[in-house]
């Protein structure tokens, strides 16, 4: 019988260039991937660019994979190579969908593909960049965001899955995600529209090195776009999809496999079969895949902070990830919250038109909303003022000492930074709104961390640094404050100590910890009186480092690089 993980199923994606080999060296190939990973599905890709698979071919390939006792599935990748839209250039092969031989092309593709498989995935080339002259006189007096997202709309029914369908009327048609979600509208990728029209969506969990790739993605949005989009389409939302392209590290690769798996994907589908069939990545994977299947069996639903962030939002992309690498567990959802525990909004949140009255109602019912400074920015004029004093002054200040909580007239505790962060400089009303962290320069201090009271909740303002990625050279006494002030209420412990740190929560009373950091740190757990650590895996209490003078139980856990530990609290 062909061996399975418990929690997850796990699925190769093959271009429609990896399968071109005969079958006794496909089945060698399949015979390396299966020595190291429970392989339970591949994904057949039908076409990409200039290669069109035959359907002879195709069902030649679904009849020996079904043989080894693995799941079949199609993909598609919708680009097209330079003989079609001559004359014009386009980015990756984008297909431009206003010219009548690549529609035909695209719909030929799609009726072949649904004549073999019941299950077909798009890769994350279903988007349009053309700007090409006939796509200029039909977008008109539109913007290119509104022409693109009505154009892949119409595509979606009329060019994909209607097509499909009447080829094959039991075939699942998936729309699979990319992981720059920031940049969806731009391109066409319509989150609103779409879902209804597919039978299932997918994630891309892919994450680079944000300092040196192009997408500039924090590793946290491995997690995070998985989150969205579970609650984008509860239910719908297939799993998640990564590779090792551009990975400095292996570790960078098992990252993405570990925050997929916390972000309870039901799926993982490996990009791609060519770049894996001979890796050392892949008996490395292998390796995790274990380690990951039995957390799997101990997580239940993730909880975390509440982020909202609304369909085609942009304003401050990616801030919520930073966020989570501080030790924030974050929940990042298209649907304003409900309830009455802390919510954050960015600058994305101002896309909702109606997020003034939904903030006022969810401060009315006791909530605490949390806003950050390029939120207050963007609705400055626009409602903000209902809420709090802060104002924008456009200057800016350098800070490294920063002080938490006011006795008085001056301070508890003062701490410095390892070094000097840029932030923009708010003004505010002395008593009219309170601090509770600043940033000191000279004979100077500037708001970091303030807040208002508005009916039952309170309003708290959030000024970010100019280079979101600075958050992390936050001392930890700041980072800690924000911890308790961001998950008050959510989290049933409270965490101290220094940044790249990741922690998931579930509402079993489990959580792991993640370190992103590149050397060994040491963060401290603080259970209330009555409550005990237990370590996942183990089955033994967790010995307490120290008992303060209410009964708070002080766990301190020490993580060496890319490692992460998972605990019950008890």
């Amino acid at each position: 019988m062909k061996k399975v993980y418990d929690n997850f199923n796990v699925a190769i994606y093959c271009t429609a260039s990896c399968l071109d080999n005969s079958f006794e060296q496909l089945s060698n190939e399949l015979d390396f991937f299966e020595k190291h990973i429970n392989v339970s599905k591949v994904y057949v890709e039908s076409h990409r660019g200039d290669v069109t698979l035959s359907k002879e071919r195709l069902l030649e390939l679904k009849q020996f994979l079904e043989g080894r006792g693995i799941e079949v599935a199609g993909g598609i990748t919708p680009t097209l190579g330079e003989a079609y839209r001559p004359g014009y250039n386009r980015l990756f092969g984008g297909i431009c969908y206003t010219e009548e031989a690549s529609r035909a092309k695209m719909k030929e593709v799609i009726e072949r593909t649904a004549s073999v498989f019941d299950e077909i995935i798009l890769d994350d080339f279903f988007f349009t960049n053309c700007g090409c002259d006939d796509c200029l006189s039909l977008k008109g007096d539109r913007t290119w965001e509104e022409f693109r997202l009505a154009l892949l709309q119409d595509v979606s029914e009329n060019l994909v899955v209607n097509p499909a369908k009447a080829v094959n009327p039991n075939v699942k048609m998936v729309i699979k995600y990319p992981n720059w979600n920031e940049s969806y509208s731009s391109s066409g990728y319509n989150t609103i529209e779409q879902p209804p029209i597919f039978d299932g969506v997918y994630t891309g969990t892919e994450t680079r090195d944000p300092e040196t790739t192009q997408q500039h993605l924090p590793r946290y949005a491995s997690y995070s776009l998985l989150r969205w989009m579970d609650n984008l389409v509860p239910g719908k939302n297939g799993g998640g999809w990564f590779d090792s392209l551009d990975c400095t590290y292996i570790d960078y690769y098992l990252e993405q496999a570990n925050l997929t798996v916390f972000g309870k994907a039901k799926e993982l589908t490996l990009f791609c079969y060519s770049l894996l069939k001979d890796s050392n990545y892949t008996p490395a994977l292998g390796f995790q895949l274990e380690k990951l299947d039995q957390v799997a069996s101990e997580i239940s639903n993730p909880v975390g902070l509440k982020v909202y962030e609304p369909h085609q939002a942009k304003g401050e992309e990616h801030l919520y990830d930073y966020l989570g690498m501080l030790g924030i567990p974050i929940e990042l959802t298209p649907h304003f919250p409900t309830g009455d525990a802390p919510i954050l909004v960015t600058a994305n949140a101002a896309k909702d038109s109606q997020i003034i009255e939904r903030m006022k109602g969810y401060l009315r019912n006791g909530g605490n909303v949390i806003m950050t400074s390029g939120f207050i920015e963007k609705m400055e004029g626009n409602g903000i003022e209902e809420f709090t004093t802060i104002r924008t002054t456009g200057k800016k200040m350098n800070v490294q000492q920063f002080a938490i909580d006011t006795e008085v007239c001056s301070f508890e505790e003062f701490t410095f930074g390892s070094s000097g962060i840029s932030f923009p400089l708010f003004s505010y009303s002395t008593n009219g709104t309170w601090q509770t962290v600043i940033g000191t320069n000279k004979q100077n201090n500037i708001p970091v961390l303030m807040y208002d009271n508005y009916s039952k909740g309170k309003v708290y303002s959030f000024i970010i640094p100019d280079n979101f990625a600075d958050l992390r050279l936050l001392p930890s006494p700041v980072l800690s404050k924000l911890r308790s002030v961001l998950t008050e209420s959510i989290l049933p412990f409270e965490v101290q100590g220094p940044s790249d740190l990741g922690i998931f929560v579930y509402d079993n009373d489990v959580f792991v910890i993640e370190t992103f950091a590149k050397i060994p740190q040491t963060w401290s757990i603080l259970l209330p009186k009555g409550k005990k650590l237990e370590q996942v895996g183990l089955s033994n209490e967790v010995k307490s480092s120290a008992t303060v003078g209410d009964g708070t139980t002080v766990y301190d856990i020490r993580l060496n690089p890319s490692t992460f530990q998972t605990y019950r609290i008890k």
